[in-house]
């Protein structure tokens, strides 16, 4: 995935950010870090693509409400889940898009239930909005995070290296009888 990000850069991040929004947005803060990415240019891409996927649930389960039954999903379920959204709205749709597992069955639910798209598509966009914003910190953090650590462990690894040289030369200067005379 990382490969394809380097080489098609935002072209890529399109659809990979329709398909698995939030994590992609942490891969993508990453490599802000790196300096692959413009990191408002990433912002305005997520949100694009997460309010672009569930867009796409959403119409999944408006227009295959007949498929619903082969998913034991009953008329019954489906007006309990309409009215669900219709009286907690905001929070069905939080939960929805937020609860990894349940969140593309419930954005399914909403369009199934004909809940009112310009109020899902509200609320999915400001949820977008913040999710996409915290996701891709979250991102830049541990992409300086890692810078930082990289930079400790290079000099982990080479005081490491030295003081293994220095024994092995010691242990070997016994082994052999060697004096060093100054």
């Amino acid at each position: 995935m990382i490969e394809l990000l380097l080489t098609y850069k935002y072209i890529i991040l399109v659809p990979l950010s329709i398909i698995e929004g939030p994590i992609i947005a942490v891969v993508a803060g990453f490599l802000v870090t790196l300096g692959v990415f413009n990191p408002f240019v990433v912002y305005v891409v997520m949100v694009i693509g997460d309010v672009v996927g569930d867009a796409i649930v959403y119409y999944i389960g408006y227009f295959g409400k007949r498929f619903l039954g082969y998913f034991k999903i009953s008329d019954e379920k489906l007006e309990k889940a309409r009215l669900y959204f219709q009286d907690n709205h905001k929070k069905a749709i939080i939960v929805s898009k937020l609860a990894h597992g349940v969140g593309f069955t419930g954005l399914i639910a909403a369009g199934a239930s004909r809940v009112d798209y310009l109020r899902y598509f509200k609320t999915c966009t400001i949820i977008s909005l913040v999710q996409s914003f915290i996701m891709l910190l979250i991102g830049i953090f541990f992409g300086h995070t890692y810078m930082v650590i990289e930079k400790y462990l290079d000099y982990y690894a080479a005081t490491t290296s030295v003081i293994l040289l220095v024994v092995l030369l010691f242990v070997l200067m016994k082994k052999y009888k060697l004096s060093i005379k100054i």
